[in-house]
């Protein structure tokens, strides 16, 4: 399969970015209220590859999901901690999954857009790039258990990694780099593999374009896109490297704050964006627009707590909804 060429639509795409179960922390901090949040630090990201951000709420009715997905330019899936499997819970009881039926809404949502020739792009990150491979499964054992990595590490491209949209005009002093730099930041317990997906049948949708191994041998899939949609995941966080300098709590991911570091992780949202510019979906007026915006929120400050993971926080009860119009 090969994918198509399309040109720009829009210089400045408005993306989504699904909101994700409240960190545990962050309830214990900020109150039990809060339902779901993102790390202001996908926002910034996104936002210095020139977008605007819209936050996608979780646990509602696939109907909201096609409605969204026909104003936006895409739609990025973030990391976080939720349980999928009853061992997830083993240690952390009160994990909550309400993003996961979210995140496979707008799976199944983005796929049958592009299978009917409507170019939408989607972008998975550590959590969201699982939950992307495990919906196209269709089971969740394609999700393996690896060593428990909190640091960061070089990536290791494949040998093929230029027949790919993502990586195709990557320059090569920067391909380079990525193998010897360690600016990808690894934050999880699990992986997918490529014998997950071989044994799943995925192997002639899904291409992989850069791998690494855990400390035990096991070689795990770090990046990845879909042979003829727009559809990327990453394993790793690349949104942290510039945006989550943290300094009140261990950071370990100290390593992926110097210069060549931000460039290699900043170049995937830039990426990203790019594919986000070839969608020609709008809103139906600017003041439409404006009333989605993440601006409307206000995050709050995190990066003060011993066991905060982000230095912000856009937090949101279980009934948000995107304000109303003022009538004029």
């Amino acid at each position: 399969m090969e994918q198509k060429h399309v040109e720009i639509q829009t210089d400045a795409p408005c993306i989504g970015i699904m909101c994700i179960d409240v960190a545990t922390e962050l309830a214990s901090h900020f109150g039990k209220q809060w339902h779901s949040f993102i790390a202001s630090s996908y926002v910034k990201h996104l936002e210095a590859a020139g977008a605007f951000v819209v936050p996608i709420w979780i646990g509602r009715d696939r109907s909201y999901y096609e409605h969204m997905m026909n104003q936006l330019n895409g739609i990025l899936l973030p990391g976080g901690a939720v349980f999928i499997n009853d061992a997830d819970l083993i240690g952390k009881p009160d994990l909550t999954n309400d993003c996961v039926q979210s995140a496979y809404h707008i799976f199944d949502v983005a796929e049958e857009m592009n299978r009917a020739g409507k170019y939408f792009p989607l972008w998975g990150t550590c959590l969201g790039f699982q939950l992307m491979i495990i919906r196209a499964a269709k089971s969740t054992k394609v999700r393996t258990d690896c060593e428990n990595i909190r640091r960061t590490l070089p990536m290791q491209l494949t040998k093929d990694f230029r027949q790919s949209q993502m990586l195709q005009q990557l320059p090569q002093c920067l391909a380079d780099e990525m193998g010897r730099s360690p600016f990808a930041c690894h934050n999880h317990k699990y992986c997918i593999t490529n014998n997950e997906l071989d044994h799943f049948k995925l192997s002639n949708d899904w291409h992989i374009l850069a791998t690494h191994s855990d400390a035990n041998g096991k070689e795990f899939i770090n990046l990845i896109e879909h042979r003829q949609w727009p559809m990327f995941g990453c394993q790793f966080h690349p949104e942290r490297a510039a945006f989550e300098q943290l300094y009140a709590s261990l950071d370990n991911w100290k390593h992926s704050h110097t210069r060549v570091s931000i460039e290699l992780a900043q170049s995937f949202a830039h990426i990203f964006v790019d594919a986000c510019r070839r969608n020609l979906s709008r809103f139906a007026s600017p003041e439409q627009k404006s009333k989605h915006l993440i601006w409307n929120w206000q995050p709050v400050f995190s990066g003060h707590l011993k066991e905060s993971k982000f230095l912000q926080c856009y937090l949101f009860e279980k009934n948000v909804d995107y304000p109303k119009l003022r009538e004029s």
